[in-house]
């Protein structure tokens, strides 16, 4: 912990006479499970001088990625082998591996001598993200503070000194160190926080935006620094001028939003997102698109937001909801490309109040063209304190208009939504593949009351071959052994008997569920599936860009899959929520897997929603939900479109009571009339459909002719 470190401490350093290094930097790197910086001269000369504890927090696995803004010049060293690192990743990491580092992970002494390689090795396997801060014309950005956190305690080291070799070695500079669990310093270290969660976003008053290093290096938004480091007379000369008085138009920020140039929705082969757009405003700007995956459903929503601006007189507050932070994540890069400055604030921290008042802040005095867009999650959409903000910001911000868009909408078919829904919001956009909510037709009628009916559908029959790969489909029937089936048996018979007495299937009778959570339970981890799996294997040479989902009801099915790949001596990754919590190791683990240097992610449901793996060709199903968009979701995942992949193949199993003379009572039926169901709707749309339903019709028939 860093508390532990009897370094850390609220002490001022004078550089480079006192040890800032050594006593500070080496051992928060040491400590920490997340670094963060702002800088306005960047080089890799800090690796040099830091490495003994970079080494170490880049070889474990609790941390995350590194994060530093940065200003938009880069010395010409740097800037090669980070483009190198952003264009060709894949051989960047594995050149340096194998001719600087000798592993995965540097050690101390490759970091010292072979800095600028290995700032491009960090870059290219994701251990490390550069933000560039554009300021705004005749305005500098040059910050230099460190923040360093273990999930408990963090520190904050600011000052004169940039993230530099020179700073820290040569220069003369002072940099002030604070810790958040000493009182008198702990609010300097929230602030500290505030100020560079701000600048990461471009929330500051003299920033136009701070967009992600590939989009800066495809905009060409970077310049060349000197082919000398900045001398203290630079730093003396940038001060001058950042202090000088700015125009009254560089004191105010605001998002440039607007469509891509590059985007084509109304006219050629996307035209249909044109069409969602038309019919989203035909309906009085309030409805649902329901779109395959890779249709375009969020650049159909984000035109939809535009279009809603654009005909507004006043301001503007844009709210994204997401079920999950991955696809938070993947909503900020959508909305940056659009020109929006998307911020995720947290209403339960002190720095997302602040960020939640800045902006309503800005909505009042930017004028009628202000815009602010919030990307949440759906428990920050319900959080109170968030909804009362968005009322107020209703109340007090005069002519302001405010716009929802719900990701996945059908996620929020829940008590804690629908029971206090958000009606001062008179933009309502819901989005999802799958909008209704299967076995909940209240559920599903309460959120079309809120958002309004679909007003538009693109299917996966119109996306096969034009957003989303063709695919072959199998499937095995995996029969129940004698203890399964007992325990099915007795179940079922339960089940039949509590619906009979109430005369019909109610979803929110507890008692029920839990019955058929355990019958499930037993069909998804049926013993007889990892036979079929190491079959399957043993029939597939070396494969490659493999998913095997397993059940998220019991661990036994997940580890017995991992001894079957060991067995073959398969490099695989598994990714349950232990691996989802740390986006640092998730983030690791798809760009291995899309490398190619794992060949099979062991997933359960965290890989269902918001996380886009292309270049997956193969998946083995050894369990799927009975709810419709979880097994719509896993064959999303499966079929995009990626260099190379001209179709996909998917592998899926049912376990099935053995078919018996004697014939079974209804509910037992109908469980397997449902199972049928799903292998129908997956064969349907596969280049095999025809022996896909051919098969489905003879297991039919041996249950019910």
């Amino acid at each position: 912990m860093l508390r532990d470190e009897p370094t850390l401490r609220p002490v001022l350093y004078r550089l480079p006479a006192d040890p800032l290094a050594a006593d500070v930097l080496i051992p928060a790197f040491r400590q920490a499970t997340r670094v963060r910086g702002a800088f306005g001269w960047f080089t890799a000369g800090w690796i040099h001088s830091l490495a003994p504890g970079l080494a170490e927090y880049l070889r474990r696995d609790d941390v995350e990625t590194i994060e530093f803004t940065i200003a938009p010049a880069l010395f010409p060293t740097e800037r090669q082998a980070i483009e190198r690192a952003i264009y060709t990743p894949a051989e960047v990491a594995a050149r340096i591996e194998t001719e600087i580092l000798k592993a995965a992970h540097p050690d101390a002494g490759a970091l010292a001598n072979h800095a600028v390689e290995c700032l491009a090795w960090m870059v290219a396997k994701n251990r490390m993200t550069l933000s560039i801060a554009i300021p705004l014309p005749q305005a500098n950005y040059h910050p230099k503070m460190w923040l360093f956190t273990d999930g408990r305690d963090s520190i904050a080291v600011r000052g004169s000194a940039n993230a530099t070799g020179r700073a820290h070695e040569y220069a003369v500079e002072h940099m002030d160190v604070d810790c958040s669990w000493i009182r008198t310093s702990a609010e300097r270290v929230k602030s500290a926080e505030e100020m560079v969660t701000d600048w990461a976003v471009g929330c500051d008053p003299v920033l136009e935006r701070t967009v992600p290093l590939p989009l800066a290096l495809r905009e060409r938004l970077l310049k060349l620094a000197p082919t000398q480091p900045p001398t203290p007379l630079d730093y003396s000369r940038a001060a001058t001028h950042s202090n000088s008085p700015k125009p009254a138009a560089a004191r105010k920020s605001s998002s440039i939003f607007a469509i891509p140039t590059q985007l084509e929705w109304q006219t050629g082969p996307y035209r249909h997102q044109g069409e969602a757009v038309a019919a989203w405003e035909a309906a009085g700007r309030r409805g649902i698109l329901a779109m395959a995956t890779g249709a375009g459903k969020t650049i159909s929503s984000l035109i939809c937001a535009y279009r809603a601006r654009q005909e507004h007189d006043g301001p503007f507050l844009l709210i994204v909801s997401a079920p999950t932070t991955a696809l938070t994540l993947q909503w900020n890069t959508e909305c940056a490309k659009f020109g929006l400055k998307p911020l995720n604030p947290s209403p339960g921290t002190a720095t997302g109040r602040s960020t939640l008042g800045n902006a309503l802040r800005r909505l009042k005095s930017g004028g009628a063209r202000a815009i602010e867009c919030f990307v949440v999650t759906n428990n920050t959409l319900n959080d109170p304190s968030f909804r009362k903000l968005l009322e107020h910001a209703q109340q007090t911000v005069a002519g302001l208009a405010e716009m929802l868009i719900a990701d996945e909408v059908h996620t929020l078919g829940t008590p804690s939504f629908l029971n206090d829904t958000p009606d001062f919001l008179n933009l309502r956009l819901g989005l999802s593949a799958t909008p209704v909510r299967q076995y909940d037709e209240d559920g599903t009628q309460e959120l079309l009351s809120y958002f309004g009916d679909t007003v538009y559908e693109f299917g996966l029959d119109k996306a096969i071959g034009f957003c989303l790969t063709p695919y072959d489909y199998y499937f095995d029937v995996v029969y129940l052994d004698d203890d399964e089936l007992a325990r099915f048996r007795d179940l079922s018979e339960k089940i039949s008997r509590r619906v009979g007495a109430s005369g019909k299937f109610d979803p929110r009778d507890e008692i029920l569920r839990t019955w058929l959570i355990r019958r499930r339970e037993i069909t998804e981890n049926a013993q007889g599936k990892i036979q079929v799996l190491r079959q399957l294997l043993q029939a597939n040479e070396r494969p490659r860009h493999l998913l095997v989902y397993t059940t998220s009801k019991n661990p036994l099915q997940i580890d017995a899959a991992a001894e079957v790949l060991d067995e073959r001596h398969i490099v695989y990754a598994r990714v349950t929520q232990v691996e989802s919590r740390n986006k640092a190791k998730l983030g690791r683990i798809l760009q291995s897997f899309s490398d190619g240097d794992i060949e099979v992610l062991l997933a359960k449901k965290v890989l269902d929603e918001g996380v886009d793996i292309p270049q997956a060709r193969e998946a083995i199903l050894l369990a799927s939900s009975t709810v419709e968009r979880e097994w719509i979701q896993r064959r999303g995942r499966i079929l995009r479109r990626a260099p190379g992949k001209m179709y996909a193949t998917i592998h899926d199993m049912i376990a099935l009571p053995p078919p018996l003379q004697v014939r079974y009572e209804d509910s037992v039926l109908n469980t397997i009339s449902r199972e049928l169901d799903r292998v129908r709707s997956f064969g349907r749309y596969a280049r095999n459909a025809h022996e896909v339903l051919a098969a489905i019709r003879k297991v039919h028939g041996a249950y019910f002719d």
